[in-house]
């Protein structure tokens, strides 16, 4: 059975295309502009409206969100904080060096660093293959 259209949510240029599922259980695609950046899941539409809500907040606060992966302290100078999924799972935590723009990511439980990127988009990206590959 394929899933069904419920809502479309949208704050700013983010948007979530919320589906009930054939289980039972509804489904929320994470869009900025018009690329897909994360599904999520969750037993009632309210619960993913909750979750869109949750990483919208984040976005306004200066999160980066991109390849289901967010990165909070991306555009308000900070250049460090907290790397978590959209479903709101902290996975570690990434920073910027003073001298440059060379970046870090610790993954949570790490006592070194896990990846390192010569930017932050780069390690965005390295983050987002990391968590596919862990996950596999």
């Amino acid at each position: 059975m394929e899933a069904m259209k419920t809502d479309t949510l949208i704050y700013g240029e983010m948007s979530c295309e919320i589906s009930s599922r054939a289980d039972g259980s509804y489904s929320g695609i994470l869009r900025y502009k018009v690329f897909e950046n994360g599904e999520f899941t969750g037993s009632t539409v309210d619960s993913i409206s909750q979750q869109f809500k949750a990483v919208c907040e984040l976005v306004e606060n200066g999160a980066q969100v991109r390849l289901g992966i967010v990165m909070t302290g991306y555009h308000d100078e900070k250049y460090k904080g907290d790397v978590l999924l959209i479903d709101g799972e902290v996975i570690g935590s990434w920073e910027m060096q003073d001298d440059d723009e060379w970046s870090v990511f610790t993954a949570t439980g790490a006592s070194e660093c896990t990846l390192e990127a010569p930017s932050p988009w780069m390690l965005h990206d390295s983050i987002a293959e990391w968590h596919s590959d862990s996950s596999s």
